[in-house]
């Protein structure tokens, strides 16, 4: 085209200046077009715990493949060490879920640093130009001098001792540990899958990191008592040991328990806006609570006796002895009273007539009882008084003013009218005495004694 151009301007001087002009604007043209087509490179800001000894030019690999370097190396307010990179276009941008680790170029260099890109996949999303990727997808570099430093005297001899120990714990436990093996990579894929969920919130789980922080700092200051729970632990492990049955058997179990429980607290953080809500209102109401509990602590105390002997009295051993037994016997025992109670009811309804006629012959009995009693206890050389005949009528009593005097009967007259009558069977109560002066026997009240049901004609006196 060129060689064209010269032989057109040789043969037409007057249409050189034009081609001039023509080739210009196309080289213009041209470059204004790779100025325009040429792809920026995308720079990214790393956040690291450490800088690992990186310094301003090092490489940025992804693959192995350098791809950019290391354009600045500073400090964050936190003390974090930031790292700004530069990535060739062709190899970004990077999108969300891409890692960063620094690693050694080898052995042969003390200060040989890079920085290793781990590209997420393209289908998440873009992370932008000037971008921050915090320290939960970046990893600091391990120097050798850290791992020897941790390897204090100290440590060396904990090692050992775990080393030991881990000797005699699976000395004649080769099976056990066999079985415990091939379950293991089962059981390091649930717990990614727990390790997921736990950093799905970072700041939830930076909170769960400082707390748990504290908890081990409290840990430290109470070693004595964690020591003795190791050893307890150490004993309980043993025992699950000896039963790696049911140990598998709860392994197994713990994904699906997991995922409920994932299931669960997923659909209670819904529920949380209100509880903060709940809790907001309740502050007012509980600001006496803490001296309550203060006072209710040592009524708490004096009462667990009392709580020991009910439960005692509801739950003793053995059949039959105590409240909750006496419970469950209760329904039979209601069945049977509501066919005895009616009964029951009838005959003591009927027999209230019989009870109210004979109570007021009740001091005649306990007086004839003391008065046998008298006469059967008292004996001679003829045996007990008791021991006779009884002859009514055999004696007459005559009063001459000194107390009396009997005087025996003809045997033909004792038992004989008038003095000895018969079918005396309706005596009032009290008849077996004298008249007293008062009156107030015989006995006669105002119910059945007075309608005719006992006679007071109908006495027990001596005849004269």
């Amino acid at each position: 085209m060129y060689i064209a151009a010269i032989s057109t301007a040789v043969r037409h001087p007057s249409r050189a200046p034009r081609g001039v002009a023509v080739i210009a604007l196309l080289l213009i043209a041209a470059v204004v077009a790779w100025l325009l087509l040429r792809s920026k490179p995308h720079e990214y800001r790393l956040v690291f715990s450490s800088a690992g000894q990186l310094v301003k030019g090092d490489v940025v690999r992804v693959g192995g493949t350098g791809v950019g370097s290391v354009t600045k190396v500073g400090l964050s307010d936190d003390d974090q060490a930031e790292i700004d990179i530069k990535i060739k276009s062709s190899y970004g941008p990077l999108h969300q879920g891409s890692t960063a680790t620094i690693r050694a170029e080898g052995l042969t260099g003390v200060a040989s640093r890079y920085v290793d890109i781990d590209p997420a996949p393209s289908f998440k999303p873009v992370i932008d130009d000037h971008a921050v990727i915090k320290g939960d997808k970046t990893t600091s570099i391990v120097e050798i001098d850290q791992l020897f430093d941790t390897l204090d005297p100290k440590t060396r001899k904990g090692l050992a001792g775990f080393i030991k120990g881990s000797a005699s714990w699976y000395d004649g436990r080769a099976d056990q540990a066999n079985a415990s093996a091939k379950e293991f990579p089962k059981a390091l894929t649930e717990l990614s899958a727990v390790a997921d969920e736990l950093t799905r919130d970072n700041g939830a789980f930076e909170q769960f990191l400082i707390k748990a922080d504290q908890a081990t700092r409290a840990l430290a200051d109470h070693h004595d008592q964690l020591t003795s729970l190791v050893s307890n632990t150490r004993e309980t492990t043993a025992a699950l040991s000896a039963d790696t049955q049911s140990l598998t058997q709860a392994l197994d179990n713990v994904p699906t328990t997991l995922r409920k429980g994932s299931d669960t607290f997923a659909d209670l953080r819904a529920a949380l806006p209100d509880l903060q809500k709940l809790t907001d209102s309740s502050k007012a109401n509980t600001k006496d609570l803490a001296p309550f509990l203060n006072n209710l602590t040592p009524v708490l105390r004096k009462a667990t006796p009392t709580f020991s002997e009910l439960r005692r009295m509801f739950s003793q051993p053995g059949d039959y002895n105590d409240l909750l037994d006496a419970l469950r016997e209760l329904p039979s025992t209601a069945k049977l009273t509501d066919r005895t109670f009616p009964s029951g009811r009838k005959a003591l309804q009927e027999s209230s007539p019989i009870f109210a006629f004979g109570r007021p012959y009740v001091s005649d009995l306990i007086g004839w009882v003391t008065g046998y009693d008298s006469a059967a206890a008292a004996y001679d050389a003829n045996g007990h008084y008791i021991h006779s005949t009884p002859i009514f009528n055999a004696y007459t009593f005559s009063d001459d003013g000194s107390g009396g005097t009997l005087t025996p009967r003809p045997f033909d007259q004792r038992g004989t009218s008038p003095a000895l009558t018969y079918n005396n069977l309706r005596r009032c109560p009290g008849t077996s005495v004298f008249s007293p002066a008062d009156g107030s026997a015989p006995f006669l009240d105002d119910g059945d004694l007075a309608k005719n049901d006992c006679d007071p004609s109908q006495t027990v006196r001596a005849a004269g």
